[in-house]
């Protein structure tokens, strides 16, 4: 039987970081003497990377402070929080083992930058389950380009029925639908609304670790 392979995101899918993303936003803020925001509003704004975030996060802000700047001390003060808070979600061991076990590919595929990703994967004694691991520093391109994917797909000669893209926001799903390989969106990660894991068309979908523990178990013995 040819391998199958599951891909990963990290925030949300295999970790929670709200919390030290929201406490970093906030640092960042009074670093610029600006007012604290709500946890809610921060997480309304995470997605789609730390330029996005912290354009976001500054508004009009923007017209005495450099964004790049800005995101520079943003990324410099997660990478020495980003591991305060931050836990890995029951159940994700169990689905990484019942992929290795199995024998599949494991990867990760994230956009965010490395030195965040790897100390937080290292932390958690996670680093070494991965075959490969992609970040937004050691991409060609970010999600959803499907760059990476096609790359994957080529290299370890896997089949695009047998590629499984799990994560826990629209962009991932267009990633997969990109690729041509399949999607398994997931909605505990706490950032996405519930409308917006409903309304997405993904092959699979799992509200909690356990039903992609079970949707994992199905895929890894009938692929």
């Amino acid at each position: 039987m040819s391998k199958s392979a599951f891909a990963f995101d990290l925030d949300g899918t295999v970790v929670d970081s709200r919390e030290d993303i929201v406490s970093s936003v906030n640092l960042t803020l009074s670093f610029y003497l600006l007012d604290e925001l709500p946890f809610e509003k921060i997480v309304s704004y995470v997605g789609n990377g730390a330029r996005v975030l912290m354009e976001r996060v500054l508004g009009d802000n923007l017209q005495n402070i450099n964004l790049d700047e800005a995101v520079r001390k943003f990324r410099e003060i997660y990478l020495e929080h980003c591991v305060d808070k931050s836990y890995i979600f029951d159940g994700i061991r169990e689905c990484f083992d019942e992929i290795k076990i199995k024998n599949h590919y494991l990867f990760l595929i994230t956009n965010k930058p490395s030195p965040h990703s790897i100390k937080i994967m290292k932390y958690f004694g996670l680093y070494e389950e991965f075959d490969e691991i992609f970040c937004q520093d050691t991409m060609k391109a970010l999600k959803p380009d499907p760059i990476t994917i096609n790359e994957l797909l080529q290299r370890y000669s896997i089949i695009p029925q047998r590629f499984f893209m799990i994560g826990d926001s629209r962009v991932d799903v267009e990633f997969a639908k990109s690729a041509g390989v399949k999607s398994i969106m997931v909605g505990y990660g706490g950032v996405i609304s519930y409308e917006e894991y409903i309304s997405t068309q993904s092959n699979y979908k799992a509200r909690d670790t356990i039903e992609l523990y079970d949707i994992i178990k199905k895929l890894v013995v009938s692929n």
